[in-house]
C-alpha cells in the first residue's frame, strides 16, 4: 500500500515531526466480528467543542459519554473542508486525489469504487443510511450498496441559496426506526446516520439557545439528538453488539484566520476533526498517532474481519498507523468554483505544510492555533514537507464523474462556501490569487448570499457587483449577481452582466448556462438555446443545463429534441420526478396527452408531493377520462390551496361532472380568496356554475 512506501521516505529523509513514544493498540483483528455497525458523522463540528476534547461549556455529553468509554483519537484529520468530498473519504477509504471529488454539487462517486457499504452488504449485512441535507442526495454517488438511502427532504425554493435539509431529530427518528425494525431478522446492520445541524444557517430550537452562541447551540441540540437515538437504541436492546464511530466532516472556522465558515482554509478549525470509536466489547483509550477520515473504513473491516477492498489509501488504526506518516489536505473549492489558486498541504507529525503562492509551515505542538508561519525560519523542515506532498501526489488522480442531479440541484447547493460553478481551468497563479489575500472577498461573498437569503435582494445585488468591481474574474459573483437579477425580474440586465465577462470566462460554461437562463425568461427563446448548446459544446454536461435546454426545446416546439434531451437525463436518474414532469409538459405541448399522463404519473409515483405533475396530470386527462383528471387536480389543490388557476379548473370540471355539489367547495373559495383585479373576467363564470349547480 502506498503509505507504506511512504513511511520509508519520511525515514530517509529528514524526520517530519516529533518522536512520540509508541502506544499499545487499543483493538486486535477480527475482535468484533459479527457486530453492527453504527457510524455518525456530524456536519460542521469543530473538535475544541467536546468536553472530550477540553471543552468546558457541557455541549456534548452523549459525544463525552461515547468516548470515556471507547477509543478517542486525539489527532483525526478531514482530507478536505467540505461535506461531500470528506464522506467520500469516511465511505470509501480514499482521499479525494484517489476518489476523484473535490468540491459539492460538480461530481459523483464513480461506480467502480467499493464503499464501506457494499463490503458489509456482501458480507451478510442489511445496511441504511439516513442523512441530513442534500448536499449527500443519492445522486452524488454514495447510495451504492444500502438497501435503504433515505435522502427525503422539503422542496427546494428556487429563489434562495440555501442548503435544502432536515433537522435532527427527524433524521434519528428515520435511524431508530429502520435499526429497530421489528421485521428486519437477524443479520446484523450497518447505520449511517449524518447529523446536519451545526452548518450555517445556525438555527437551533429554541430550547438550547439560551446562554449559548448559535453555533454552539446547534451543537448541543445535535449532541441531544444524538443522546435519543442512543438511548432508544439501548432500550430496544440494539446496541448489545454494537460498534459506535462517531466524527466530523470537517469542521468551522467561526473566525479563525479571517474565514467564517469553511471550505477557503485548510487549518485545524476546519480539518482537525473528533473520532471517537466505542460499543460493546471496546475499551476506554486515547490514541495520539495520526489517523484520517481515509483510514475509517478499513479500521472498521479489520475490527470485524471482513476483507478490506484492495487499493485504498487509508490504513487500519487496529495496527497503530507510524506516528510520522504523512496525511494529504486539501481545500480546492476556491480554486474549482472560483479560479483563485489552489490549496493542498500534509500533515506529518507536529508539523502541517501547506503549498500557496505564499507557502505555509506551522508547528502544531507549540502553535495550535497556526499563527506563525515558520516557512522561511525552518527550511530544512520545509523542504522535507514538500517532498512528502509531492510524494502523496505521484499517485494517478482520480478524473471527477459529472453529478447525476436534477433541475433542482444549483438552488439546493448555493450555500455558503457551496457552489455547483465550475471555473475555467488555470494553471498559473500569483500571489494576488492566494486565499489569503482573497479572504475578505470571500467574506463579502458570503455576506451576500446571506442577504439575498434573509430577502434584502438590492443589497446582495449590490455586494457582488462590488466585488466584482474589485476583481472582475470573480466568476462565482458574476453569476450569483445575475441569478438576484433572474429572480428579481430583471434578465435583461443579467445578460447585460453576463457578457460582460472577462473575455477568458466569456465562454465558460457556466457563464453560458447563466446566459441561457436570462435570456430564456426575458423571452428570447432562440438566443437561450443557442447559449444553452453553447454551453453543452464547452464540455457542460450538469442534467441542469441539459434539463433547461430540453425546457427551451419544448417551448420552440422542437418536440422530439426536448424529449431526446429529458429521455438522456432519465437513464442517467430514472428517478428525477423533476425530469419527469418536464417530458410530460413536454408531450403536453406536442398535442401527445396519453404520453403525458404517462410521464406524469411516473413524476408523482417518485415524488407524491410533487404538484405540478398532478397539474399535468390533470391536464392530459381532461377530455379522455374526467373522473382521473378530477383525482389529479384535487391531489394538486391541497398541495397548492392557493393556485386559483387550478381551483377554477377543478371547481368549473365537477360543475360539469356527474358529481356538481363538489364543485361548490372549490368555487366558492374562488370567489372568496382569488384577486379580484386578476381573475375579474372569471368571476362571472364562477357565479353562473355556483347558481346552476344550487338549482
Amino acid at each position: 500500500m502506498r503509505w507504506l512506501a511512504l513511511a520509508v521516505v519520511a525515514l530517509a529523509a529528514p524526520a517530519l515531526g516529533c518522536a512520540r513514544a509508541a502506544p499499545a493498540a487499543p483493538f486486535r483483528s477480527g475482535q468484533l466480528r459479527g457486530a453492527n455497525v453504527l457510524l455518525v458523522t456530524i456536519d460542521t463540528l469543530r473538535r475544541d467543542r467536546l468536553g472530550a476534547y477540553g471543552s468546558a461549556a457541557g455541549l456534548t455529553p452523549a459525544l463525552d459519554q461515547l468516548a470515556a468509554s471507547g477509543v478517542r483519537y486525539s489527532r483525526a484529520y478531514s482530507h478536505v473542508p467540505m461535506t461531500l468530498p470528506a464522506h467520500a473519504s469516511i465511505l470509501t477509504g480514499h482521499t479525494p486525489r484517489t476518489h476523484g471529488i473535490h468540491v459539492n454539487g460538480l461530481s459523483r462517486l464513480d461506480d467502480r469504487l467499493p464503499t464501506l457499504a457494499t463490503e458489509l452488504k456482501r458480507a451478510g449485512y442489511r445496511t441504511g443510511a439516513f442523512v441530513g441535507a442534500f448536499v449527500l442526495d443519492a445522486r452524488f454517488g454514495l447510495s451504492r450498496g444500502f438497501d435503504e438511502y433515505d435522502d427525503r427532504y422539503p422542496q427546494a425554493d428556487a429563489a434562495t441559496f440555501k442548503v435544502v435539509d432536515r433537522r435532527a431529530a427527524e433524521v434519528v427518528k428515520a435511524a431508530g426506526d429502520w435499526i429497530l425494525e421489528p421485521s428486519a431478522g437477524s443479520s446484523p446492520w450497518f447505520a449511517w446516520v449524518h447529523l446536519f445541524d451545526p452548518h450555517t444557517p445556525y438555527d437551533a430550537p429554541p430550547e438550547y439557545r439560551a446562554g449559548r452562541q448559535p453555533y454552539d447551540a446547534e451543537v448541543a441540540y445535535t449532541d441531544a439528538m444524538l443522546g435519543q437515538l442512543l438511548d432508544r437504541l439501548r432500550g430496544g436492546r440494539a446496541l448489545d453488539r454494537t460498534v459506535i464511530v462517531v466524527t466530523a466532516d470537517h469542521g468551522e472556522s467561526l473566525g479563525d484566520h479571517g474565514e467564517t465558515t469553511h471550505g477557503l482554509f485548510a487549518y485545524e478549525s476546519t480539518l482537525a476533526v473528533p473520532l471517537i470509536v466505542s460499543g460493546s466489547g471496546v475499551g476506554a483509550a486515547v490514541v495520539d498517532a495520526p489517523v484520517s477520515h481515509a483510514d475509517i473504513l478499513p479500521t472498521v473491516v479489520d475490527l470485524l474481519g471482513v476483507t478490506p477492498p484492495a487499493g485504498v489509501d487509508g490504513v487500519s488504526a487496529v495496527a497503530l498507523p507510524a506516528g510520522e506518516r504523512p496525511i494529504h489536505l486539501e481545500a480546492l473549492e476556491a480554486n474549482l468554483t472560483r479560479g483563485w489558486a489552489p490549496l493542498t498541504g500534509v500533515v506529518a507529525g507536529d508539523w502541517k505544510y501547506l503549498e500557496l503562492p505564499l507557502p505555509e509551515l506551522y508547528n502544531l505542538r507549540s502553535d495550535p492555533g497556526e499563527a506563525t508561519n515558520l516557512v522561511d525560519r525552518e527550511t530544512a523542515r520545509r523542504d522535507t514537507m514538500r517532498r512528502a506532498l509531492a510524494q502523496l501526489a505521484t499517485a494517478p488522480a482520480a478524473a471527477a464523474l459529472p453529478a447525476t442531479v436534477g433541475e433542482d440541484t444549483a438552488a439546493r447547493l448555493r450555500s455558503l462556501g457551496y457552489s455547483s460553478s465550475a471555473a475555467p481551468a488555470r494553471t498559473q497563479f500569483t500571489e494576488d490569487d492566494d486565499p489569503k489575500r482573497l479572504v475578505a472577498l470571500s467574506e463579502r461573498f458570503n455576506t451576500a448570499l446571506e442577504a439575498f437569503n434573509a430577502g434584502r435582494a438590492a443589497d446582495a445585488l449590490a455586494a457582488f457587483l462590488a466585488l466584482l468591481r474589485e476583481r472582475a474574474d470573480f466568476l462565482t459573483a458574476r453569476t450569483s449577481a445575475a441569478t438576484v437579477l433572474i429572480a428579481t425580474g430583471r434578465p435583461a440586465e443579467a445578460v447585460t452582466l453576463l457578457r460582460a465577462a472577462p473575455a477568458e470566462q466569456a465562454s465558460a460554461p457556466e457563464i453560458l448556462a447563466r446566459l441561457g437562463t436570462a435570456l430564456q425568461r426575458g423571452g428570447q427563446l432562440k438566443d437561450a438555446a443557442g447559449a444553452f448548446e453553447r454551453s453543452r459544446a464547452a464540455g457542460n454536461q450538469n442534467p441542469e443545463l441539459l434539463n433547461d435546454l430540453g425546457v427551451v426545446y419544448a417551448q420552440l416546439g422542437r418536440s422530439a429534441e426536448a424529449r431526446a434531451l429529458f429521455e438522456e437525463l432519465l437513464r442517467r436518474d430514472p428517478t428525477s420526478a423533476g425530469t419527469w414532469t418536464n417530458l410530460g409538459l413536454a408531450e403536453l405541448s406536442a398535442r401527445r396527452p396519453e404520453a403525458a399522463a404517462d410521464a406524469f404519473r411516473k413524476a408523482v409515483t417518485v415524488d407524491p408531493a410533487n404538484a405540478e405533475a398532478w397539474q399535468g396530470l390533470g391536464a392530459a386527462s381532461i377530455g379522455r377520462d374526467t373522473p382521473a383528471a378530477i383525482d389529479a387536480w384535487q391531489h394538486a389543490e391541497r398541495l397548492q390551496p392557493r393556485d386559483y388557476d387550478l381551483l377554477f379548473n377543478l371547481g368549473m370540471v365537477l360543475a360539469d361532472s356527474n358529481r356538481p355539489a363538489d364543485a361548490l367547495p372549490y368555487l366558492t373559495r374562488f370567489l372568496n380568496e382569488a384577486p379580484r383585479a386578476q381573475y375579474a373576467h372569471d368571476f362571472p363564470r364562477v357565479e353562473a356554475a355556483i347558481a346552476k349547480v344550487r338549482r
